[in-house]
């Protein structure tokens, strides 16, 4: 998703984002959000240091650490698999350079074939684009280090394999549990829609201009939630395949409902946008807005947390697709009698409707449908109650 071109020429909204306690802010933030995975790679390069140590002088064991933080990483996705087919990478990559020095020496040209070999040796095998890379950066730290060494050819391959391992087992037994991780992800995104759409009824019921421009600000900051949650859902499903078979029912019923709102992730934060800027559009020209419009904009923050229970498993679909259809409903009466800005919004409650019926499973069809089952048609909207459609004959 591309960052907001309004939001960016915005001066004030801009002075906010890069005041220094603001920065300092998010990037702790980062940091915390990080952390278990930074304690890991430290803990794996010290822990693999150590080993190697004990096993040969402290003087060669270069490559275990190394190995050990490369496999660890950052990606909270597929973890297991990352660090074998990084642990894989890196024992290719040591092998060819290895016997390419002692055969042609070190250098420029005999660097640039190290790599070449490397990640061809990769592809060769349908490795991924990860081990392809990880085998030529392990071949450039041979070609870089070996004149620097007199270690031993197998003391490498060995202090590799050292650190490949232990990557692997503290991924395997401490890492943060992927499933947990994605769930928690999945509730964070709906919590956050959630308080932008509460805080938009807010600022519609009081014209206030400054709190909508906030809603706009602050939903930037969940264009890459999406991405996010797809990153965690590849670690959880390489995860249940171990877990227990009662669990893996549990957690596949979770997972269906995770995937479900990433592909629609993006669109839902599109749609919260545009509902902000109409919003900020009423507000900025005063009035009174209708009020089963301020209705139905709460309605759907409502709906948004009924729908995080639901992918947490504690509501049944049938509520959470009630409470959605309820807002659409509520809003489709601005539809009627509403003016051209509040028309708009609506529009856009009923829109976001359509996408929160799709994460819960319905087709597109089925989704359109089950909204105007509700709430009527788009082209033929029934005309209120005493109004010149029910006048008597």
């Amino acid at each position: 998703m591309q960052p907001d071109p309004d939001v960016r020429r915005d001066p004030a909204l801009w002075m906010r984002r890069v005041r220094p306690r603001t920065r300092a802010i998010r990037a702790l933030r980062r940091v915390r959000r990080n952390l278990p995975h930074l304690l890991l790679a430290a803990s794996a390069a010290g822990l693999a240091y150590l080993i190697a140590s004990l096993v040969f002088p402290s003087a060669d064991a270069v490559f275990a650490p190394i190995a050990a933080v490369v496999s660890v990483g950052l990606s909270a996705g597929q973890r297991l698999v990352r660090a074998a087919e990084i642990t894989t990478g890196v024992v290719l990559g040591l092998l060819l350079a290895d016997t390419l020095t002692r055969l042609i020496g070190a250098g420029p040209w005999q660097l640039a074939l190290a790599v070449l070999l490397g990640m061809s040796a990769a592809v060769a095998l349908r490795a991924s684009s990860l081990m392809a890379n990880q085998a030529a950066v392990t071949g450039v730290f041979v070609m870089v280090l070996v004149p620097l060494q007199n270690t031993p050819p197998h003391v490498r391959l060995i202090d590799a394999v050292i650190g490949g391992l232990v990557a692997i087992t503290l991924n395997a037994l401490f890492a943060p549990d992927p499933h947990r991780v994605a769930l928690t992800t999945a509730e964070q995104l709906l919590e956050r829609l959630a308080t932008a759409y509460r805080d938009l009824a807010r600022a519609l019921d009081e014209s206030d201009l400054k709190t909508a421009r906030r809603v706009l600000s602050d939903l930037e900051q969940l264009e890459t939630a999406g991405r996010d949650l797809e990153t965690a859902i590849n670690a959880t499903r390489e995860r249940i395949t171990l877990a227990p078979s009662k669990t893996r029912l549990v957690q596949r019923r979770r997972l269906r409902a995770m995937e479900q709102l990433a592909v629609r992730a993006g669109i839902m934060v599109t749609s919260a946008r545009s509902s902000s800027r109409a919003a900020a559009t009423l507000a900025r020209h005063g009035g009174e807005t209708d009020e089963s419009l301020v209705t139905a904009v709460d309605q759907v923050s409502q709906a948004l947390r009924v729908l995080r229970d639901w992918v947490r498993g504690t509501v049944r679909m049938n509520t959470a697709r009630e409470e959605v259809l309820r807002a659409a409903v509520t809003a489709s009466k601005a539809l009627r009698k509403g003016s051209p800005a509040e028309q708009a919004l609506a529009w856009q409650v009923r829109s976001a409707s359509v996408d929160m019926l799709r994460v819960l499973g319905l087709t597109y069809t089925a989704a359109v449908k089950a909204l105007e089952d509700a709430a009527g048609r788009a082209d033929t909207l029934p005309p209120e109650p005493g109004g010149p459609g029910n006048a008597p004959a």
